[in-house]
């Protein structure tokens, strides 16, 4: 009988530490639920504090009620959100308290299953009054934090089922490993892959896009511009990074300030973000005003003597840029220098708010700056900000357009697309990359130089051109001609036949340059000439 109790007692430890363990996953279950909770708040908080951009971001991310598991009174608090900005209607107290109270699924009404009106009323009154719960201005960490919890949780749940059936299932344990698989796979997909749209659905978005620009009347996909030829050659400038590099004092910034206001003059529901790293902001503002009105640009910044037979247009064209404020932003170094991650930020939330296209133009992209730049190599830098803008415009679906000075200082010669290989994300990453250059600056006896004839003050107006050295879906080492108009710093692209006869002399220039530089090859020529021509 002494054996026997003694062999007995071991099991009473066993049984203390089934006791200790009780309090260790009572706590582990309270932590889990609270952190679930905290999540649950974060989001109806910031929903009800700025619904727009939060719904927004909700929708875009396809997150619905059954992403919470939580209390029932969260749900029934998000669906009625979510409802309400599915119906267009505005998330405020009054709407969602009537709304809440319009339905009875039981014996309660969804307002009390929602806490009651004290609860709904403290949410948009004092939506950040509980700890831990704070205002965010990108909702999608917690989104990623809610989804990816509740993928842990299903899974676990779905082996524990499995292992319980392997071990005490009568079926095959292969076939009870593969619909194990199976579920794996299944919550896999949804976490990772769930959203990720068909072929179909792209060809059914591409029939759409066509149909709007025939009722349109455009013959191209992307955004317009002023420029007919360059808009032809590239298809309009569409959801893309495009890139406008040259030499020093080539007109890189003007070209960029003159992008932006025909973006926003010609496509009525794009929202243009112009970060002018290069001109200060009245110096940027001065330009588009000038280009708007084709005045001076001198009296657009500094009409210190009246001049009554342009005082009137510049009064207008004031007013006329005033009028775009609203979808055209100009943002400068003023509040600080810009990191990359700044206009991220900038861009995702403008994007948001306008509900609409977004442009993005960047003068120039080696003003931005990046996190630890101070470690890595100038090209390593660029490399990395060419790939940031590339991933930009896809990820938020915005046409990105951004100028740089080339890698060389290369001011005396027509730029080729070789001066771009030092630095490869440059060269590789933009969906088209062009050139300027105007040869007036090299050469003052350029044959690119034309008189402005029939005004009384007529001048000189040097042919600046533009190089197309990259185009993924069109023509490339193709070039347009433009007209630079100094007074108000602005081009005016040339007619097709101009384009032909300019781009036929640069090819009588060079042939004759390689005939003079080697008389061999000229003396077969000339020797060749008249027999070709029979």
């Amino acid at each position: 009988m002494t054996a026997q109790k003694t062999s007995q007692r071991p099991a009473k430890p066993k049984s203390k530490s089934r006791v200790t363990g009780g309090p260790d996953i009572r706590s582990n279950l309270a932590e889990y639920l609270r952190e679930v909770g905290l999540d649950e708040e974060r989001i109806l908080a910031n929903l009800a504090f700025e619904p727009v951009v939060i719904g927004r971001q909700l929708e875009e991310n396809h997150f619905t009620i059954t992403d919470f598991q939580g209390t029932e009174a969260n749900r029934v608090l998000l669906g009625a959100m979510l409802e309400l900005l599915e119906e267009g209607m505005q998330i405020n107290l009054a709407n969602l308290v009537t709304l809440l109270n319009q339905e009875r699924p039981g014996k309660k009404t969804r307002l009390e299953m929602a806490g009651g009106e004290d609860r709904v009323r403290e949410l948009f009154l004092s939506p950040f009054a509980t700890a831990g719960v704070s205002m965010l201005d990108d909702i999608e960490p917690v989104v990623e934090k809610i989804r990816d919890r509740n993928i842990r949780v299903d899974a676990h749940r779905a082996m524990v089922q499995f292992s319980e059936r392997i071990i005490h299932g009568e079926k095959d344990a292969f076939e009870i490993l593969g619909s194990c698989i199976q579920s794996l796979r299944s919550l896999f997909l949804q976490g990772s892959a769930g959203y990720i749209r068909t072929l179909d659905s792209h060809l059914a978005e591409m029939e759409e896009m066509i149909t709007d620009h025939r009722e349109q009347k455009r013959s191209y996909l992307g955004l317009q511009t002023n420029f007919p030829i360059l808009m032809e050659r590239l298809s309009g400038f569409q959801k893309e990074f495009y890139l406008i590099t040259g030499g020093v004092g080539m007109g890189k910034s003007t070209f960029a300030t003159q992008l932006a206001w025909d973006l926003a003059n010609l496509n009525p529901d794009l929202t243009v973000i112009y970060f002018s790293l290069d001109l200060n902001r009245l110096d940027a503002t001065s330009k588009i005003v000038s280009q708007a009105a084709e005045i001076p640009i001198d009296y657009v910044k500094n009409p210190y003597v009246m001049r009554p037979d342009i005082e009137e247009k510049r009064i207008a064209a004031l007013q006329t840029v005033g009028n775009m404020s609203s979808r055209l932003i100009l943002v400068d170094e003023s509040s600080g220098r810009l990191f990359i991650d700044d206009i991220k930020k900038y861009v995702k939330r403008t994007r948001l708010e306008r509900a609409g296209e977004v442009a993005v133009i960047i003068d120039p992209i080696f003003k931005i700056l990046m996190r630890n730049q101070a470690h890595m190599s100038f090209n390593e830098r660029c490399n990395l900000l060419s790939a940031e803008l590339k991933s930009l415009a896809a990820v938020e679906g915005v046409t990105v357009i951004a100028t740089a000075g080339l890698p060389k200082a290369i001011s005396n010669r027509r730029p080729v697309k070789e001066d771009l290989e030092e630095i490869m994300g440059l060269l590789y990453d933009p969906y088209a990359v062009f050139f300027l250059y105007s040869d007036y600056l090299n050469n003052f006896d350029t044959p690119f130089l034309e008189w402005e004839w029939g005004k009384e003050d007529s001048f000189m107006i040097p042919i600046t051109e533009a190089l197309i050295a990259k185009n993924k879906m069109g023509s490339t080492n193709a070039r347009i001609f433009y007209r630079y108009f100094e007074a108000y710093s602005k081009f005016k692209e040339c007619a097709p036949q101009e384009v032909e006869n300019y781009t036929a002399m640069i090819e009588n220039l060079e042939r004759f340059r390689d005939q003079q530089n080697n008389p061999t090859v000229a003396r077969r020529h000339a020797g060749s000439g008249r027999g070709e021509e029979f």
